[in-house]
């Protein structure tokens, strides 16, 4: 049995047991004593629950650094400055970004950093604070989380919009619009023979105006000829009238003084000739008159100085 100090060993025991803690602590964070930090903030201007001080800080899912420092900041609404300490070996630009990450099912959360794509500037210290400031965003599962009250203001709507749809009112409109609907499908039901007897019609229908078509054809291919020679005909008549307007113009042109002249002399008798003509057929109705009244004196006219004796 031992007989030593037995502080010693326990003693012992206990600095073997930190050191393998702290062994164990740095093979898990991947990080040596010797190497340089940087520090660098973050500000949210939401809730941090889950998130502590000496909380993991991630680059891309690799861990890089901790939390190593929470404070609240009063600026033009409440926000929540977390420090983080990283290795300064890692790519934090004026591209990175960060944000709240949780593990597990355990509500353990994390700060996880980001990169846009390409190359960008280094990162510049902000007014007012201490270290560079890295932006935050919201991804993954946070991001629904912060949108959470407008989702569940569209879902309020949505349902008061149902509530409203679904009233008695339109309930009635709904239940008469499905009674008139069931009966054009009875209707369609009863007509269902007059339906299917339909595609039989429209294709003897389209058969008769085929012939129809034909028949006209067929009329209009007999009637062709006739046509053609109406036409001819009509040709010919207007080049006969063409011809006779031709001669016409041309007698008229050769005979214009005779014309002139007869217009200007004969017509100038025509109402002495008028007038001449009126007296002899008054005195023609005279003469008709006393054949009328005694028609024997066409054989025998009595002399004028005769006299006549009464017996």
């Amino acid at each position: 049995m031992f007989k030593g100090n037995k502080n010693l060993i326990v003693g012992l025991f206990v600095a073997i047991s930190i050191a393998v803690f702290v062994g164990f602590v740095l093979w898990l964070t991947g990080r040596s004593g010797a190497e340089e930090l940087n520090r660098y903030s973050l500000l949210f201007q939401r809730d941090v629950s889950g998130l502590s001080v000496g909380g993991p800080v991630s680059f891309m899912g690799v861990n890089i650094g901790s939390v190593t420092g929470m404070q609240l900041v009063r600026r033009d609404d409440m926000t929540v400055r977390v420090d983080i300490e990283v290795l300064a070996s890692t790519p934090v630009d004026s591209g990175t970004f960060g944000s709240l990450a949780f593990q597990g099912i355990t509500g353990v959360a994390v700060i996880n950093l980001s990169s846009d794509p390409g190359s960008h500037p280094p990162i510049e210290l902000t007014a007012g604070v201490e270290y560079p400031v890295i932006p935050v965003r919201d991804v993954g599962f946070s991001a629904l989380l912060s949108r959470a009250p407008e989702i569940m203001d569209g879902l309020d709507e949505l349902l008061t919009q149902a509530n409203l749809l679904l009233g008695e009112q339109n309930r009635a409109a709904i239940a008469s619009t499905l009674e008139d609907l069931q009966h054009i499908l009875s209707s369609l039901a009863e007509s269902k023979e007059t339906i299917a007897r339909l595609p039989g019609e429209l294709s003897q229908v389209l058969a008769d105006a085929q012939v129809t078509i034909k028949q006209l054809q067929g009329v209009i291919k007999g009637v062709e000829p006739n046509l053609l020679s109406t036409m001819e005909n009509v040709n010919r008549a207007s080049e006969k009238l063409a011809s006779l307007t031709s001669r016409l113009d041309k007698l008229v042109e050769e005979n214009e003084a005779e014309i002139h002249r007869f217009v200007e002399e004969g017509l100038g008798e025509v109402p002495e000739l008028l007038n001449n003509a009126s007296q002899a057929l008054r005195e023609l109705e005279k003469l008709m008159q006393e054949l009328a009244d005694n028609p024997s004196q066409l054989i025998h006219r009595p002399r004028e100085d005769e006299l006549e004796i009464d017996p």
